[in-house]
């Protein structure tokens, strides 16, 4: 059965997840996902701009989802809404760490990756998120003085910290700490401070 445009691209991304994962990003060619997918490397490139775009939607695939996945209503409490939204995220890397290690590595080793990166998915993955920020604002839950983009990069620290010290290393400081009761502390920490109140 011939597959849809969409249903097409879904295949490519979940195939080319798969083998990012397995080969690494350097040893995974879109030769290597075309005849995964059964197909040729044209039709890759007529869905993606490339690896480097494949390999970062991949990432977004898995991370970019932001509330519209979490279940609340106007009254549910701010502090409830942001640890659903970190740990919502940090069940995702959990799921995916291998695509994420990887992630990092480009980063820091891959100058074309580190620019796309940089210029063109992290201001798709944030602006939902300040979009939201925004709105806390808007609505009195949040101070005004703080920029919303340095509130999303607070938040994204912590996502990335969590994951961090749970599953980079198996034996760690933190390896009697839940993700959850982690998460939930240095949030603590961000919205109410260390600073005890005279």
């Amino acid at each position: 059965m011939r597959l849809t445009k969409e249903q097409r691209k879904a295949q490519i991304l979940e195939m080319a997840t798969k083998l990012f994962v397995e080969n690494g990003y350097h040893e995974t060619k879109t030769k290597d996902i075309a005849q995964a997918c059964g197909i040729t490397e044209p039709v890759i490139y007529k869905h993606f701009g490339g690896k480097d775009e494949l390999f970062l939607e991949a990432i977004f695939n898995i991370a970019g989802e932001t509330f519209q996945e979490i279940s609340f209503d106007r009254e549910t409490d701010t502090e409830i809404v942001l640890l659903s939204f970190i740990m919502n995220r940090v069940h995702k890397v959990e799921n995916n760490f291998s695509l994420f290690k990887r992630l990092l590595i480009e980063l820091l080793e891959n100058d074309k990756i580190r620019g796309y990166y940089y210029y063109n998915f992290l201001p798709r993955l944030a602006k939902p998120i300040i979009s939201y920020v925004d709105l806390l604002k808007e609505q009195g839950h949040l101070k005004d003085e703080v920029p919303s983009k340095v509130i999303a990069l607070t938040l994204a620290g912590v996502l990335i910290m969590v994951s961090m010290a749970k599953y980079l290393e198996k034996e760690s400081a933190f390896s009697e700490t839940s993700s959850q009761e982690l998460a939930e502390q240095m949030m603590m920490i961000c919205l109410h401070g260390l600073l005890k109140n005279k």
